[in-house]
């Protein structure tokens, strides 16, 4: 089945992937600020209503990550994201040293919560962990 486009903008897609049962978020741009929040609460109300519990979030297009919006989301967002259903998502990551490391960073800091979270160096990798799960 192919995929369904439930968001579409400058600055990132949401689609649904049956093939996976997934949600995938991708940013094509870099945002921050009220742009990156308003993506990120789309995706969710995607996720709600198609009640999903795995995601992918491909950032390998992007470099860094802002502070502020990274704060945002491991005290706003994610809380959000396992209320709405998620339990499995993996990032795709790009290559710069600087993302990795702020995403490792990220992992390390939602290891005590409800739900599976990892990185995946390429899409090929992300949808087969996230179809394994």
């Amino acid at each position: 089945m192919p995929r369904q486009v439930a968001a579409d903008t400058e600055k990132y897609t949401i689609e649904i992937d049956e093939d996976i049962d997934a949600i995938v978020h991708t940013w094509d741009e870099f945002a921050a600020g009220q742009e990156f929040r308003d993506g990120c609460n789309e995706l969710l109300d995607v996720v709600r209503r198609n009640d999903k519990s795995k995601m992918i979030i491909d950032t390998s297009g992007i470099q860094a990550h802002d502070e502020a919006d990274k704060e945002w989301l491991q005290e706003e967002w994610i809380p959000k994201e396992i209320e709405a259903g998620i339990e499995h998502s993996v990032t795709v990551t790009s290559d710069s040293v600087i993302s990795e490391m702020e995403m490792e960073e990220f992992v390390d800091q939602t290891q005590d919560l409800p739900f599976t979270y990892v990185m995946a160096g390429d899409m090929g990798e992300a949808r087969e962990w996230i179809d394994e799960q």
